[in-house]
């Protein structure tokens, strides 16, 4: 249905996983729309196809298993929440900055909370920031998390804050993977790259995109940056172990460092 993976997200990240998927074997069409399934055969295993167009032929696609990414919604029925005075819409309960429900004496937090990423790390700081704000009496913000997602494709695909490159409040220092010691040490066939976002003009990190086969942890230094206030600068000045696919990262903090050289007369 649409004519990229990822139709919202960085192109560059759609080329490197579409690349990867078509390498594996993976058959990928593009702005189909599907208009029927039917069952060819209930023997074992079973046999289907998917009849739908492109917009300009029609396209068959025989399978043994149909996949329907449905997403989510939360459950909130029959839990009496109407009886405690919690309120709540589609997307879950609502809460405040503190994670306090329409009730003083309740907090939810996790995939029942409405407009919050349904990620399992993002459930389990949720569930400090309740400990913390409902029995120690603090006011930890859920407002402040840095919240990054990461998708476990090979290679990985991960995330945090802006992700959109493009604008003309952003700058991007990005730093290729491809001539990464450690990568081609293990022989990848992907590499890929890491972008940082920073706010115009200055080092502030306002997002980051990676892909890598070990971009999951990699992130994780951005969303550190991110959350305490160090620039792109500080990850550039910072020694990072040798080979690492985490260079590539410092990579990226070099590169916004050589963007402040003057030119020498």
């Amino acid at each position: 249905l649409t004519p990229s993976l990822f139709p919202r997200g960085d192109e560059d990240v759609a080329l490197s996983i579409e690349a990867a998927l078509v390498s594996d074997g993976v058959k990928l069409v593009h702005n189909m729309q599907y208009d029927e399934v039917k069952t060819v055969s209930v023997a074992d295993p079973v046999s289907m196809v998917v009849i739908g167009s492109d917009g300009h032929e029609k396209i068959e696609v025989e399978c043994d298993l149909l996949l329907v990414a449905a997403g989510r919604t939360p459950n909130t029925s029959n839990l009496g929440l109407e009886d405690a005075g919690i309120d709540y819409d589609r997307g879950g309960i609502i809460v405040d900055d503190l994670l306090h429900s329409s009730n003083p004496n309740v907090l939810a937090v996790g995939d029942c909370v409405s407009g919050v990423p349904r990620l399992t790390h993002m459930s389990g700081e949720m569930a400090k920031v309740a400990v913390q704000n409902g029995i120690f009496n603090d006011s930890w913000k859920l407002s402040s998390l840095v919240v990054p997602a990461t998708m476990y494709t090979e290679p990985e695909y991960a995330s945090v804050g802006r992700t959109d490159t493009e604008g003309d409040d952003v700058d991007v220092f990005m730093a290729s993977i491809e001539h990464n010691d450690r990568s081609i040490l293990e022989g990848e066939e992907h590499p890929g790259f890491v972008k940082v976002l920073c706010a115009k003009g200055t080092d502030q990190i306002v997002g980051a995109i990676i892909v890598s086969s070990r971009a999951g942890e990699m992130i994780n230094e951005i969303v550190l940056a991110m959350s305490q206030g160090i620039g792109l600068t500080g990850i550039g000045r910072s020694i990072h172990s040798y080979p690492t696919l985490g260079e590539s990262v410092m990579g990226a903090g070099l590169s916004y460092i050589r963007s402040q050289w003057k030119i020498l007369k």
